[in-house]
């Protein structure tokens, strides 16, 4: 059984169907990317498969059971966690907060154990603060704890972002374009960064992203939209060559790797 079993997936806003008839199967620890040019649907899919839009037709299977008609929170706490393409922080928290608050999920200690600072209470906290201080050293973040994540440079918020998906503790990680706004540098970094936790972590990874180098480099399978429609799925060497995919996506030419 697939982790992941997206069937006939489609979604209307009035008079516009965004996404036609989607299906998508996830295998355990595949790494996965959606590709198409900029209003294929490739966000709309994502927002779908963490419960922020709830599809007109079709089901959405983890572990074989249904998601359709549940809260995104629900997701979450069943093991799907994302990233966004314009990034979500709590700006005005410091970094270290950012993730200790994505760690609510795994909080076993009641309201009035907070109130009273019980021993509980405080052997969770510390707890959480060492996880949190562990992602943070992985995501080489380890010494921006105490800055506020509006002051992060752009590549390392996205990097926070990252960070506070892996401690909801997923099966499934979504990345919306990691790459964006990022120099070649920092792309480099980001294509090892996610090989390394996708190891570490034993993910299966979702992707959607316009650097093809960052795509070529990494993925297993690409899945190709067009106006909300598939129009391609295979290994990078076959869709690169694809001439469907050559003329959507690029007008023309070749996609480079």
């Amino acid at each position: 059984m697939a982790l992941l079993d997206v069937k006939n997936l489609s979604i209307q806003f009035g008079g516009l169907k965004a996404v036609s008839d989607f299906n998508l199967s996830l295998e355990d620890r595949e790494l996965v990317a959606i590709i198409g040019p900029n209003g294929a649907g490739k966000t709309t899919v994502f927002n779908m498969l963490t419960g922020l839009y709830k599809p007109t037709e079709g089901n959405i299977l983890f572990e074989g059971n249904s998601l359709v008609g549940l809260k995104p929170h629900d997701y979450t706490a069943r093991g799907i966690a994302r990233t966004f393409q314009n990034i979500r922080l709590f700006n005005n928290a410091t970094v270290l907060d950012n993730i200790k608050i994505a760690f609510t999920l795994q909080v076993k200690y009641g309201l009035g154990e907070a109130l009273f600072r019980t021993r509980n209470f405080n052997t969770v906290e510390d707890n959480l603060e060492l996880k949190s201080l562990e992602l943070l050293k992985i995501l080489n973040l380890d010494g921006k704890a105490d800055f506020l994540a509006k002051n992060l440079p752009y590549g390392e918020q996205r990097r926070l972002e990252i960070a506070r998906a892996l401690a909801t503790n997923p099966k499934i990680l979504l990345l919306d374009e990691p790459a964006a706004g990022m120099n070649p540098n920092e792309i480099d970094d980001l294509i090892s960064l996610i090989k390394e936790i996708k190891e570490r972590f034993k993910l299966t990874v979702l992707l959607i992203e316009h650097h093809m180098n960052v795509v070529m480099n990494i993925a297993d399978r690409i899945k190709v939209l067009d106006f909300g429609h598939t129009i391609a799925e295979g290994i990078p060497a076959e869709i690169q060559r694809n001439p469907r995919v050559i003329e959507a996506y690029l007008g023309g030419g070749h996609v480079e790797c």
